[in-house]
């Protein structure tokens, strides 16, 4: 195996836990094993598989994070990437040391690549799509992020272990959180606006159930289960090539029960991402 993709690893004893027993983790040659004996063997790609279970995501195959990825090399996503960086950085200015960041939902692992070489923080990425992660893993030997395969809802993260846990645009477990969280940790959560993509939005008006897109569920939830210590809004419009407008219109959920090729899309050489950005803390 690459040396680089297993020195991803080297530090998982004061971080990740066995799925099977909770026992911190270490490396041993290519695999990761617990005082009781549970060993766990790193892919090919450098992740590790900690997902127990036969669970799988509905409508997320592979082609769909690539399609993924080819929304966020066009940049769409950007500012959204830079308040993430600027979160993390200042928690580590406060603290005064590098902090451990989570991506819980990962996907492609843009965010998470982005927080990483901006930032320095040690980060640990996972998702429940063994293709996301699979994808992630392999683009690049040097990002230094521990890729995991495992689930939002037992979380193979030692307690008290992380600085900061990002959830960007995924369902969150606040209970899970609030255990892998170190005192003084926060969670950011990055939710959709009603103008998130609104120009697909209108353009698909009457195939859509629902005309108009409302997160203020999200955010009660989010405020009912921590302290809300700050939110603000991240808005910009972009140009779309051709190729990325393509791939946005197959991978977005907001067009998963759509027939896309019944609507005219052209002339749309613009889209606007908007997100609302939630940081709060469990103290």
């Amino acid at each position: 195996m690459d040396e680089r993709k297993r020195a991803r690893f080297l530090r998982c004893n004061t971080l990740l836990a066995c799925p099977v027993c909770r026992l911190p983790l270490e490396l041993h040659g290519t695999s990761l094993a617990c005082e009781a004996g549970h060993r766990f063997d790193l892919a090919r790609q450098g992740y590790v598989n900690l997902l127990r279970g036969s669970k799988k995501p509905a409508r997320y195959g592979r082609e769909s994070f690539h399609l993924r990825r080819t929304v966020f090399e066009n940049g769409l996503y950007e500012p959204i990437a830079e308040a993430l960086c600027r979160e993390v950085a200042s928690l580590g200015e406060t603290a005064r040391r590098v902090p451990r960041v989570l991506d819980a939902g990962c996907g492609e692992g843009y965010f998470a690549r982005t927080v990483r070489a901006r930032t320095g923080a040690e980060v640990c990425a996972f998702d429940i799509s063994k293709d996301s992660v699979q994808l992630a893993a392999g683009l690049d030997a040097d990002d230094g992020i521990a890729w995991l395969v495992a689930d939002l809802a037992a979380i193979p993260i030692l307690d008290g272990s992380i600085d900061c846990a990002l959830d960007v645009f995924s369902p969150a477990n606040y209970d899970e959180l609030r255990r892998v969280l170190a005192p003084g940790g926060i969670v950011i959560k990055v939710v959709p606006t009603t103008r998130h993509l609104h120009e697909l939005r209108e353009r698909a008006a009457g195939q859509l159930v629902h005309s108009s897109y409302s997160n203020q569920r999200v955010l009660n939830h989010f405020s009912s289960c921590c302290t809300l210590r700050n939110h603000y809004t991240v808005s910009s419009t972009h140009p779309i090539s051709p190729d990325a407008l393509e791939a946005l219109i197959h991978m977005t959920p907001l067009l998963f029960n759509v027939d896309t090729e019944r609507i005219d899309w052209s002339g749309l050489t613009h889209v606007t991402v908007e997100a609302e950005v939630l940081i709060g803390t469990f103290e």
